[in-house]
């Protein structure tokens, strides 16, 4: 089996790395408290835009075990920071996200 091969057959896992490990670097290089609240919920709209997109279309465990890969890598990253309150903002900005997709006001 070819590397190729491999990425194919294993994208979710592949993208899962690669998020959690930008999830950490971002949350490691943002030192502002609050730049880091906002950060997270813009990534958070950002989770609920494609879980909104691929609802019913695809898989949706491999794009859930994509988005949990960046929050785990946020939360590992943001060392002096409330956990708690991150993913808060996270799942506040994901949910507000997906319904207003879902609605359509944005497409």
């Amino acid at each position: 089996m070819t590397v190729g091969e491999i990425y194919w057959k294993r994208w979710a896992e592949v993208f899962f790395v690669i998020l959690l490990l930008c999830g950490f670097f971002i949350a490691v290089s943002i030192k502002s408290v609050l730049l880091n609240y906002i950060v997270v919920f813009f990534a958070g709209l950002m989770a609920g835009r494609l879980l909104a997109m691929r609802f019913r279309k695809q898989p949706m465990f491999a794009y859930v075990l994509i988005i949990i890969g960046f929050l785990l890598g946020y939360l590992i990253g943001s060392f002096e920071i409330n956990k708690k309150m991150i993913a808060l903002w996270f799942i506040i900005g994901g949910i507000i996200s997906y319904f207003i997709h879902r609605k359509g006001y944005i497409k």
